[in-house]
């Protein structure tokens, strides 16, 4: 038997004796910056000459990152829902859906992040895209064995704020991608702002998913799970909104590179990538 069993399997078992049908078995209806690589201090010869911006997209990462993953999850939530697992029903069924789902809209947002990461400045400061591809990866790990505890009925506390935590960090990701795009843009034009308030809209996510958090890390077993289900969607939704406002910003801010645009890059061919 799990030594595990009892702790890891408390989230379904408690919602499943709350559940109609029970009985008989039958169903019922902060920022954390990112280590920086390849800056000019790292390469002394490239502080001697002057590189001019260039946008393009690389080449060098798959068009659709973490396919394998989503369909992974995605089977796991058909024979969730099909009723082919017998030892979840009622409300435990539900809540097994809602993590999986949430794990594979996590992992999708992942792909959105490392799809929108390959438009570069191409500056000697700017992040690498392996740094962000390794950091955007551990994350994807912990959905993925969100995923995984869920099917094999390990889910417990720990393995909830574990999945929290890590789409706070694809949310950071977000961020720093966004700053480090203005950062290239303001070496060159060093007046430039978003049309946005960025420090409210931080301001007001972090508050936002602080609270979600502590509620839930505070709360007992009993009262975790009457607001997991909340938890998660509430929390998921905070961080695909910002994430795409992040996003959003940092397309639109690597659009003022001078002599290009956002439309002529992405209409030129993939050798096209010099002004």
């Amino acid at each position: 038997m799990d030594p595990r069993g009892s702790a890891c399997f408390v989230v379904f078992a408690a919602a499943a004796a709350a559940s109609p049908g029970a009985g008989d078995g039958s169903p019922a209806p902060r920022r954390r910056p990112l280590p920086e690589e390849g800056t000019a201090d790292d390469h002394p010869a490239q502080q001697r000459r002057v590189i001019p911006i260039s946008l393009h997209r690389t080449s060098s990462l798959d068009d659709t990152p973490f396919d394998y993953e989503i369909n992974k999850i995605k089977g796991y939530w058909t024979e969730i829902r099909s009723a082919k697992i017998c030892y979840l029903y009622g409300q435990g069924r539900m809540l097994a859906l809602t993590i999986l789902k949430r794990a594979k809209d996590a992992i999708g947002l992942a792909s959105t992040i490392m799809t929108g990461a390959q438009l570069r400045a191409q500056t000697p400061s700017e992040i690498s895209l392996n740094t962000i591809d390794q950091t955007v990866r551990m994350y994807v790990s912990t959905f993925v064995k969100t995923a995984e505890d869920t099917y094999h009925r390990k889910v417990d506390k720990a393995t909830v704020l574990s999945f929290l935590c890590a789409l706070q960090g694809l949310a950071a990701v977000s961020r720093i991608l966004f700053e480090d795009a203005l950062a290239s843009v303001r070496s060159i034009q060093p007046d430039y702002s978003p049309k946005r308030d960025v420090e409210a809209i931080n301001r007001n996510y972090q508050q936002e998913i602080q609270c979600l958090i502590n509620k839930f890390g505070e709360a007992s077993t009993t009262e975790a799970l009457e607001i997991l289900h909340c938890t998660v969607n509430d929390l998921a939704q905070k961080v695909s909104s910002y994430v795409t406002i992040m996003t959003t910003l940092r397309t639109s801010t690597l659009a003022h590179v001078p002599g290009r645009t956002i439309a002529s890059c992405d209409a030129a061919p993939p050798d096209d990538r010099q002004n």
